[in-house]
């Protein structure tokens, strides 16, 4: 009884420090790369193009064939023992083994087997490219959440004050210092602070919901994360074309659209092995046993002896014409390799305005909070000067009520401005290379 006792005591007490415990952003991006559907199917995409690059290797190999055969024949026919027709009733039983080994092939081979490992090393930067935009998405949705958790605090502080106002109006509305209306007012004010209140736990919530969905957990119940020193570090790169340099050495999808440009190189070279004449070399070994109806038959063993056939041979296959399949397949190939060399421009062009914009959002972001920061301190002053007046009987509630409304959302554009630069500032340096790993 007391061991079950311990084991449900130890049960409570890992489920609550499970419960408890705050997610890092490494902790979560870790997470996420290692759960991620979509990185494991990139994954599995990568261990299929390992298995075409040994494919392609084993094309240098010989290959063995064993064929058997048994037949039987009915009615007139040519006598296996002397060829002469006869009706006869008979049976044969072949045996063959042959090999062939490519001794030269154009160039095809090696090309080939170089064309597949450049599709692997393409197939490996897609693999890392979504475990970048995964990283990216788990960093949004952080930071979304730490957003929403000052944003509530926001909330629950100004119904603090409006409670606060309220049972300082009540008590002026008993000593007839203040209306009734102004009563009404101020507790009409604290319901929607109430109701803010509400809607900023959905919002948190949400994003709570979307974080633990982007690691693949199965319930959110009991997530939370760590909020780290937010150092608002306003040291950016000096232009998008510094951290541009720096991105086309570092971004995987650019490494992935390189890696099959020279991909298609090859696949022209093997389309071009077409014109080249082919030589392989080849041998084999085959031995007949027959058996007639009515006939004395030799035996097993002298049969064997007496039917078995050896060849060795080099065969050279020159092409001469075939329809211009050739032909046609080296243009294809050419028109592969100007569509890749376009995807590659296109790539780098998207990355460019992407950093272009990064930047430039940035360093917006950084103009916005300080223009947030100084809002508030005179949101602050404001209010500050507004509840003065307001108790001293000098101002409406509506004045109060905008004072204090402004004060609220000078608060909640701060944070916003805060995070969006922070957000802004890490997609410039994970295009300059720097990961949160």
């Amino acid at each position: 009884m007391k061991s079950k006792i311990l084991i449900i005591l130890f049960i409570f007490v890992y489920s609550t420090v499970s419960a408890q415990k705050q997610w890092t952003l490494q902790e979560c991006i870790r997470y996420a790369k290692e759960n991620s559907i979509t990185v494991k199917m990139q994954q599995i995409s990568q261990q299929n193009q390992e298995i075409r690059v040994n494919t392609a290797k084993n094309q240098r190999l010989p290959n063995l064939t064993a064929t058997a055969n048994q037949t039987f024949s009915f009615g007139r026919g040519a006598s296996p023992a002397d060829n002469s027709y006869q009706s006869l009733n008979s049976g044969s039983t072949s045996l063959s083994v042959s090999t062939s080994v490519p001794v030269f092939t154009g160039f095809q081979i090696p090309n080939s087997i170089a064309a597949a490992k450049l599709d692997l090393h393409a197939v490996i930067a897609d693999f890392e490219k979504a475990r970048e935009d995964i990283e990216l998405a788990v960093i949004s949705a952080y930071l979304q959440i730490l957003y929403n958790k000052e944003l509530l605090e926001i909330t629950k502080n100004q119904n603090e004050l409006s409670i606060q106002q309220l049972n300082r109006i009540e008590e002026m509305y008993k000593l007839g210092k203040a209306s009734e209306a102004q009563v009404y007012e101020i507790k009409s004010q604290t319901a929607n602070d109430a109701l803010a209140i509400v809607q900023a736990k959905n919002d948190l919530q949400l994003s709570v919901l979307a974080l633990t969905q982007l690691l693949e957990l199965k319930s959110p119940e009991g997530f939370d994360i760590e909020t780290p020193n937010t150092d608002m570090d306003f040291l950016l790169p000096s232009n998008p074309e510094q951290t541009y340099a720096n991105a086309l050495t570092t971004r995987a999808a650019v490494r992935a659209d390189e890696y099959r440009l020279a991909s298609s190189a090859k696949a022209v070279k093997v389309a071009q092995s077409g014109y080249y004449p082919q030589l392989s070399f080849g041998a084999g070994y085959s031995n007949n046993y027959y058996k007639i109806n009515g006939l004395s038959n030799l035996s097993l063993s002298q049969q064997l002896k007496n039917n078995e056939s050896k060849y060795l041979g080099f065969y050279l296959n020159i092409p001469i014409f075939n329809r211009f399949e050739t032909r046609n397949n080296i243009r294809a190939a050419k028109l592969s390799v100007k569509n890749q060399e376009l995807q590659l421009e296109n790539t780098k062009k998207n990355l460019y305005k992407e950093i272009q914009q990064a930047y430039y959002n940035a360093t917006g972001a950084h103009e916005k909070y300080k223009s947030a920061e100084t809002a508030l301190e005179s949101a602050k002053k404001a209010y500050e000067f507004a509840k003065e007046k307001f108790e001293n009987g000098r101002s409406t509630t509506y004045e109060f009520n905008d004072a204090r409304t402004n004060l609220m959302k000078s608060e909640a554009n701060l944070s916003q401005a805060k995070y969006d630069y922070i957000f802004r500032k890490k997609i410039l340096d994970f295009y300059n290379g720097q990961r949160e790993e």
